[in-house]
């Protein structure tokens, strides 16, 4: 079957075959047995021409056969003609199967490769074969799939470069978090060491450590985003919330006022350094809500001297960490966006922070929810279960 050849064409063409043959074949066996009963109608005249010559025995065994011939004739004729219209009945199934397997073979290989295709496989060929409507289709199908196979490696290379991309502004937004208490303390330690030796001395030891802390705690995030790209690893350790928060909000106390309801000798199951990157970044963003105000014209902002509250409390097998800021609020419609990736207001913000807490509460088991009221604050909420 020729690729060129369309399908109606091919069709037709068959359709034509089949139908001049049989009447070439009709026709031969029609005019032989037109010619047999003109020569018994022939015969059958010069006997009546006769018929005063011959006796009436002969005269009636003539006309007798002469008749057994014309029915003999008429049941051939009626036997052949049946055989024959059998015949092309069974030739035109024959041939409409063979043209329906042509037409439905290349048909059931393309929908095989859509499947294929459907599961993410996109390296499939279909040879184009059969009646050309199916070949082209074949081929425009060969086309979408290359073009497809190109489109998902575009995408895989592009995918990969998002990733690390998205990567380099975490890792860089979250080391900036512990940079800011050791500039405040290697800033506080200078400002001393000029004005009271002696009070520097009572001070070293303790800085020291903070900054020993939080070198420590850059160290464990350079090693958690190192991992980020595949997923979150989680190392839970029991450990008291309440001297966590206090360690992570000391460096901070000298400069924001901040009051703080916390009750000890409570036990939570979690994740050290992911505790610390889910209360640093909350509390970062609470500062940062105090230098919104001139972006917002919201009443009763912005405040002389805004505060930060953090309340630790138990009820029932729960800890609730509560973190609340006395900043511009967040509106309604920004509120229920805060924790996609790169929603921010911020001039300077990656939008990242947020959506780095709500990744890490979710690895931890640990259900944060967000409440705000503009112009009065927003107040961001760890409900912890409790491990004591």
């Amino acid at each position: 079957m020729s690729i060129g050849l369309g399908f109606k064409t091919y069709v037709l063409f068959i359709f034509f075959i089949i139908f001049i043959g049989s009447l070439l074949i009709m026709n031969t066996f029609y005019t032989k047995q037109q010619n047999a009963f003109s020569n018994a109608f022939s015969t059958l005249r010069s006997l009546s021409t006769n018929f005063e010559t011959l006796s009436e025995e002969e005269s009636s065994s003539e006309i007798n056969e002469i008749l057994d011939r014309i029915g003999m004739l008429q049941i051939e004729t009626r036997l052949y003609s049946s055989i024959m219209l059998f015949f092309i009945f069974i030739l035109s199934c024959f041939l409409f199967i063979f043209l329906i397997f042509k037409l439905t073979k290349p048909l059931h290989e393309l929908l095989k490769a859509t499947k294929n295709i459907k599961g993410g496989d996109y390296n499939v060929y279909i040879s184009p074969t059969g009646v050309k409507e199916v070949a082209d289709l074949a081929k425009s199908f060969n086309e979408m799939s290359k073009e497809l196979e190109n489109t998902q490696q575009r995408f895989l290379l592009s995918q990969k470069q998002m990733i690390w991309k998205d990567l380099a502004r975490i890792l860089t937004h979250e080391i900036k978090n512990p940079l800011t208490p050791i500039q405040l303390t290697t800033q506080r330690m200078e400002e001393i060491f000029y004005s009271d030796k002696n009070k520097f001395e009572e001070i070293f030891p303790e800085s020291l450590q903070l900054v020993y802390l939080e070198i420590n705690n850059l160290q464990n995030l350079v090693t958690s985003f190192s991992s980020f790209a595949k997923d979150v690893t989680v190392n839970q350790t029991v450990f008291d919330p309440a001297i966590a928060v206090y360690e992570i909000i000391k460096p901070y106390m000298k400069k924001y006022d901040i009051v703080l309801n916390l009750q000890d000798n409570q036990r939570i199951n979690f994740d050290n350094t992911h505790f610390y990157q889910i209360v640093t970044n909350i509390f970062q963003n609470a500062i940062e809500s105090f230098d919104l105000g001139p972006n917002y014209a919201y009443v009763n902002y912005p405040k002389e001297s805004p505060k930060i509250f953090i309340d630790l409390e138990k009820s029932n097998s729960y800890i609730t960490l509560k973190i609340r800021d006395q900043g511009p609020g967040i509106g309604s419609d920004d509120l229920p966006r805060i924790f996609e990736p790169y929603f921010t207001k911020k001039s300077k913000g990656t939008g990242l922070g947020l959506a780095l807490v709500k990744k890490l509460c979710e690895a931890n088991h640990c259900f944060v929810r967000v409440k705000s009221i503009v112009g009065e604050g927003t107040v961001f909420e760890l409900i912890l279960e409790d491990k004591a």
